[in-house]
């Protein structure tokens, strides 16, 4: 039954970022970028600017490297080399997919961002793709692990409010648009399935 509803829900969220991708991206029509970007330009306020100014950072490579890194230092010194290894090849193999997809796209970036030196193309949101694959990986890890089922769901609600607001926060600071953001999502859906099942298969062979 599981794996029903993984296939299930890898064929809808393919689908629906390749709808984004042909219909948004590609067809170029941004109706819903507009109605969007009006409702959050609406909520815009110098304090919560300096907020998703701080937030952003954590969906950043600045920070999503060295987070790897101890990640996998955790597992190698736990003597679970196959885990830690799963991990890098998630983590690399995302880091390609995603900027071989701007590449393909090349969808240019909002103008007028709210932060500077914002470089690169738009399509899909690195930030909220790589932010959702890492805080996944990191739902997924504490719920094999045997921590109590009350710290996990408490744990699993932070991240996913963290991988949120990062991905909300690429939208207000201008630097994407809000489907960069949905289609990312989608992908990060994706991806993580397939991470899911690489992981899967290391924790077997324990």
């Amino acid at each position: 039954m599981k794996i029903i509803l993984a296939i299930l829900l890898f064929v809808v969220t393919f689908f629906a970022f390749a709808y984004i991708a042909d219909v948004v991206v590609i067809d170029k029509n941004y109706a819903i970028d507009i109605y969007l970007q009006s409702f959050v330009e609406a909520h815009r306020s110098p304090a919560a600017t300096w907020l998703f100014n701080g937030i952003t950072f954590f969906g950043s490579h600045s920070f999503l490297i060295p987070a790897y890194l101890i990640l996998i230092a955790i597992y190698l010194n736990k003597k679970r080399k196959r885990i830690a290894m799963s991990i890098l090849a998630v983590s690399l193999s995302s880091t390609v997919i995603l900027f071989l997809l701007k590449g393909i796209f090349k969808r240019h970036r909002p103008d007028n961002p709210l932060i500077h030196a914002v470089n690169g193309f738009s399509f899909p949101s690195g930030h909220s793709f790589s932010g959702f694959i890492f805080y996944g990986l990191i739902i997924y890890l504490i719920w094999r692990g045997g921590m109590k089922q009350w710290k996990k769901i408490v744990i699993t609600i932070l991240l996913i409010v963290l991988a949120s607001l990062v991905a909300y926060s690429r939208i207000y600071l201008r630097v994407h648009y809000p489907t960069d953001i949905i289609a990312s999502f989608f992908l990060g859906i994706i991806w993580l399935l397939l991470s899911f099942f690489i992981l899967i298969r290391s924790f077997k062979n324990l």
